[in-house]
């Protein structure tokens, strides 16, 4: 029992304490390396995402890059994949983020989620197959153990977001033409 003022009150059992999600230790393992807030990465990822999924998909954990077929007609077919558009197919975007993923983990003495250890053993990842948290963490996982890209160094403003994006996540090699970016940039501002 506990006494406030005088009077009693009754306490509540002690509760289990909540079970950390594995995204929340994902981001937790990017705050202790990187430093910064998790609203700051979330901030990236969702303008990332953002852009990437296009406004016939926006923020679709499960959207399919679209793309012009034969006949000149918009079609879900290309390699692109979930929010992040990461490519599907061997040696292949998204399964570079599941290896650097599983890495980063392996390397820092932490327990890879199932669903990690699960794509580790495959050779492609289709993406849009990914709750919108699993594909947060392989692009947190990715972008720590990606050979040039610096999380510090874009939190710092030393690489801004469309940067950032165009040198690191742009598929098809770095790019400097922001303009597609920086305009879906301007319609994420008004939401």
């Amino acid at each position: 029992m506990v006494y406030i003022n005088g009077g009693i009150v009754q306490s509540k059992p002690t509760e289990k304490p909540k079970k950390k999600t594995d995204y929340e230790i994902a981001m937790e393992h990017l705050i202790s390396k990187k430093g910064g807030t998790a609203a700051e990465y979330e901030d990236l990822m969702n303008r990332i995402a953002f852009h990437e999924t296009g406004s016939e998909q926006r923020m679709m954990p499960d959207a399919v890059q679209i793309i012009t077929n034969e006949k000149g007609e918009k079609v879900k077919g290309g390699v692109g994949r979930g929010l992040f558009q990461f490519e599907a197919g061997e040696k292949a975007g998204g399964i570079t983020a599941v290896n650097r993923t599983y890495r980063e983990y392996i390397d820092n003495n932490l327990t890879p989620p199932e669903f990690l250890e699960e794509a580790y053993k495959q050779k492609s990842l289709d993406a849009s197959k990914l709750t919108a948290e699993q594909q947060k963490i392989l692009f947190i996982g990715n972008y720590l153990q990606h050979p040039k890209a610096n999380l510090k160094d874009w939190r710092e403003g030393k690489v801004t977001t469309p940067q950032f994006w165009g040198q690191f996540h742009h598929a098809g090699g770095a790019s400097t033409n922001y303009d597609a970016f920086n305009e879906s940039q301007k319609a994420y501002d008004k939401q």
